[in-house]
């Protein structure tokens, strides 16, 4: 060391250069470990991936959507754009996930289809605790993302069989629809509910303005003479126009809300479905080669180096330690 408080380069790279030779042999031996591992131990996975386009118009997701003003008027809500956001926790959600894993799917491994209870090998425990297993396993290899800009939301998962991973991840969106599809249909089903018992006590105030208006009118044949029989009638019909103003707009929505209960329409609208990947995801055989190749090299020299600045600061230190 040229100073005993000062480290040049060359006090670095000098006991890098004279173990070349240890360190080119550790980087070696770490890297053939690694290839070994990558080719005989590391299983293959297959990356499927679907890409959804969902309804986010609100005229799309309701078949009120067209008359929002008169719904939120009438106390209908209106699903909002944010849909789009939900299918992540809706696709990783229990109630999805249960489905999926008790469906039978054919696999490489198997002479017969089989549930994925049997595909992880989760047949063991209580029902309950290889239902709760096979959860955790299909999170794992399940993502899920939406673009913020876009509201594209993409799904992929991974799986050793490239075809089967495609079934899985197609059948996991069936669910996904079918599950957005059965709270529309349920939504509509309320709103049709409430739509109808409104049109009802409408309908009755519209025939009590109308029956007023009416004796209003045989009580007073002749009302232009008098500037108050006027304002009063003004007011009976203005009553009258008003209810029915509102049944007519009730009374169209209790029947699109009709309509929209017995829909059986895609609402998820799959851009690209799950195909059986060509190539696996994992592993990179290429990029785990290079890291450990790199970590192991710039390890070895560091060590070295390090070894030969403050060996015998170590030394002491450890011998201090032991006595």
């Amino acid at each position: 060391m040229s100073d005993q408080n000062t480290v040049t380069f060359q006090d670095v790279i000098t006991p890098v250069w004279l173990s070349r030779k240890q360190i080119g042999l550790v980087t070696v031996v770490v890297t053939l470990l690694v290839i070994v591992v990558n080719y005989a131990f590391l299983p293959h996975y297959f990356k499927a991936t679907a890409t959804l386009l969902p309804e986010t118009e609100k005229d799309k997701l309701s078949a009120l959507g067209q008359f929002a003003d008169v719904a939120q008027l009438a106390g209908v809500s209106i699903p909002g754009s944010e849909i789009a956001r939900l299918y992540p926790a809706i696709v990783n959600s229990e109630t999805t996930l249960r489905t999926v894993i008790a469906k039978k799917y054919f696999s490489e491994q198997f002479a017969d289809s089989v549930d994925l209870l049997t595909y992880f090998e989760q047949t063991k425990g209580t029902p309950d605790q290889n239902m709760y297993e096979a959860l955790v396993l299909i999170r794992e290899l399940l993502a899920a993302s939406v673009d913020g800009k876009t509201s594209i939301v993409t799904l992929s998962l991974e799986m050793k069989e490239a075809t089967l991973a495609a079934d899985v991840l197609n059948e996991i969106v069936r669910q996904l629809d079918e599950f957005i599809r059965t709270k529309k249909i349920t939504n509509a089903t309320e709103q049709r509910r409430w739509i109808d018992e409104r049109l009802k006590e409408v309908e009755g105030e519209l025939r009590s303005a109308e029956e007023s208006l009416k004796n209003f009118r045989e009580k007073n044949r002749i009302v232009e003479a008098s500037p108050q029989l006027r304002l009063i009638q003004e007011r009976l019909a203005r009553e009258v126009q008003v209810k029915t103003t509102v049944f007519v707009e009730l009374k169209r929505q209790y029947e699109l809300a009709r309509i929209e209960e017995i829909k059986n329409i895609t609402v998820v609208n799959i851009l690209d479905s799950a195909t059986p990947p060509v190539k696996k995801s994992r592993p990179q055989r290429v990029v785990n080669m290079l890291t450990f190749f790199f970590l192991s090299f710039f390890g070895s020299a560091t060590y070295f180096s390090v070894r030969s600045l403050y060996g015998d600061r170590m030394t002491r230190f450890a011998r201090t330690l032991r006595g």
